[in-house]
């Protein structure tokens, strides 16, 4: 087979064809034969719906499935139904996902068996320190105030570094 008959040929006759050449070369080794960029030679291939099958090394038929057509859309309608049917608690796992990403979770470099701890005083803004000390007790309060700080300073280091 030549460039010129590659393309006149119909695309059933030339599947043939080359899944016959197929079995001794492979598609770059047809393409350079025939004179046709491998590129070329694949898209041209596809027309009529072939594909190529590269563990058999053979052009098969695309053959569409009105059966597969019909239950992919009884799948959309089903899922459909599914959410139209279970929209409130959708929408209560959503709405605890967005709660839970406030959640304080504590480095456990905060609460480590092998840490030391040291007493150090610093000068703060009192307003800032009534705020955080006010804020903790609200929503922590079965967390310690040095756990707290620690937590808050090793967030500040990620975030800035």
């Amino acid at each position: 087979m030549d460039r010129e008959q590659f393309y006149n040929t119909h695309p059933d006759e030339r599947v043939d064809i080359i899944n016959k050449m197929l079995k001794n070369s492979s598609l770059k080794e047809i393409a350079k034969k025939i004179g046709v960029p491998e590129s070329s030679f694949s898209k041209e291939m596809t027309n009529g719906d072939y594909v190529y099958i590269k563990r058999d090394n053979q052009y098969y038929k695309y053959i569409r499935d009105k059966n597969m057509i019909s239950n992919n859309h009884q799948q959309s309608q089903d899922v459909i139904s599914f959410i139209e049917q279970n929209m409130e608690v959708l929408k209560a796992i959503l709405r605890h996902h967005e709660d839970s990403r406030n959640m304080l979770i504590l480095d456990e470099q905060v609460y480590s068996k092998k840490a030391k701890y040291m007493n150090k005083s610093i000068k703060m803004n009192s307003e800032i320190y009534d705020k955080f000390v006010k804020f903790c007790e609200e929503k922590y309060p079965f967390l310690t105030l040095q756990d707290l700080v620690a937590q808050a300073l090793l967030d500040f280091i990620n975030r800035y570094k």
